[in-house]
């Protein structure tokens, strides 16, 4: 089953500055293992679904942390430092004597689904300081090892997503304590906004990489959506909804709040309480986030829910063309299959279709289950 929701009247949003967007690639280009993600062309599924071409950013082998986390949380951590220094602390210097001198005795903590967590542990663990996350019950026990290999203290909570965002905050009221959240709600809007920032050099990458393989921009982009904060910077890198591409973004069918907001039609965000589950444990989000909801609510044409199975096929579909996608990162090709399927006119053939691949194998004993073998 899949549900769309569209916006006939997407509007303009403010953009994301080409300084803000060369300071943000500045900054992971400084950091160990940086390379930019590779943009692989899916020829033959385009051929099957009529499409003119079609593309996936891959971010499965990022910093080697299996996810594009760690785009948004390093950023915020260094926005977060820079302040301290009175803002001259430059990219380069993150990961020196002085960067960890600015982290001070802090302690790092967020609430995660599993990627978001494994970055703030990860960013941690490079400064030499603690991490402390909180994680929903049913989280698979590879993401919580994952997180927990960084050096993490890792918190399972009684109750979902949210449940483990206010955990977080009553552990940030701490003194000694950041909570390096990225879904924002009031009173706590900085840090979201620096990740959703951080987030901006996969589309960086991904216009150098087409202009590369001379290729069109994108058309179309299907962008996975959670709290909304990696969607809110396709808005933030493609503002102009006259000549940017069309934004669509793309949700569990039992966690769709993005899509559930827009249909509210009062422009605030609203909370689902689905109480279901779903395979895709990375947008298995209940509110979005106060700081992304307007950029998406503005800007994006379309939001769309699907069903697991049609994750599970384009996991499938990845697979045999040498792709390794987890569940949520399989999520933009599983909605152009349930598009294709259900034949819903929102889909355009003519042109170039983006997608990202948000994550590889982060739960190696789901993706055996579903694809039959595990990465190396």
């Amino acid at each position: 089953m899949m549900h769309v929701f569209r916006n006939d009247n997407p509007s303009d949003v403010s953009a994301a500055s080409d300084a803000m967007i060369d300071e943000v690639l500045r900054f992971h280009r400084s950091l160990p293992g940086y390379r930019p993600s590779p943009l692989i062309p899916l020829d033959t599924v385009a051929k099957d679904l009529g499409i003119e071409r079609l593309f996936i950013k891959d971010e499965g082998h990022r910093f080697g942390l299996k996810a594009f986390k760690a785009l948004g949380a390093s950023y915020a951590v260094y926005r977060i430092l820079k302040e301290r220094s009175g803002g001259s602390l430059l990219p380069e210097e993150f990961l020196t004597e002085r960067g960890r001198s600015l982290a001070g005795d802090v302690t790092l903590c967020c609430a995660t689904d599993g990627n978001h967590g494994r970055a703030v542990a990860w960013i941690a663990r490079l400064l030499e300081r603690p991490a402390s996350v909180f994680v929903p019950r049913n989280t698979a026990a590879a993401r919580i090892e994952a997180i927990a290999s960084e050096g993490a203290t890792v918190t399972v909570v009684s109750g979902g997503y949210d449940e483990a965002v206010r955990r977080a905050a009553e552990e940030g009221r701490k003194s000694d304590v950041i909570v390096v959240a990225d879904v924002a709600f009031p009173g706590y809007t900085t840090i979201p906004r620096y990740i959703q920032e951080g987030y901006l050099t996969i589309f960086r990458e991904a216009s150098v990489q087409l202009g590369e393989m001379k290729g069109h921009p994108p058309h179309m982009i299907f962008v996975q959506a959670g709290v909304g904060a990696f969607a809110s910077a396709a808005a933030l890198f493609y503002p102009d909804a006259g000549t940017g591409p069309t934004l669509i973004s793309v949700e569990p069918t039992q966690f769709a709040c993005l899509l559930h907001s827009a249909e509210r039609g009062n422009d605030m965000p609203h909370s689902v309480g689905s109480g279901g589950q779903t395979i895709m444990a990375g947008l298995n989000c209940e509110t979005p986030s106060l700081t992304a909801w307007p950029l998406i609510r503005d800007r994006f044409a379309a939001f769309v829910s699907i069903d697991d199975h049609y994750a599970r096929e384009a996991m499938r579909i990845l697979a045999r063309h040498d792709v390794v996608s987890g569940e949520s990162g399989a999520a933009g090709l599983a909605a152009v299959l349930a598009i294709h399927r259900e034949k819903h006119t929102l889909l355009h053939p003519a042109g170039t279709i983006l997608l990202v691949n948000t994550e590889s194998d982060t739960d190696p004993d789901g993706y055996r289950s579903i694809v039959g073998t595990t990465s190396a």
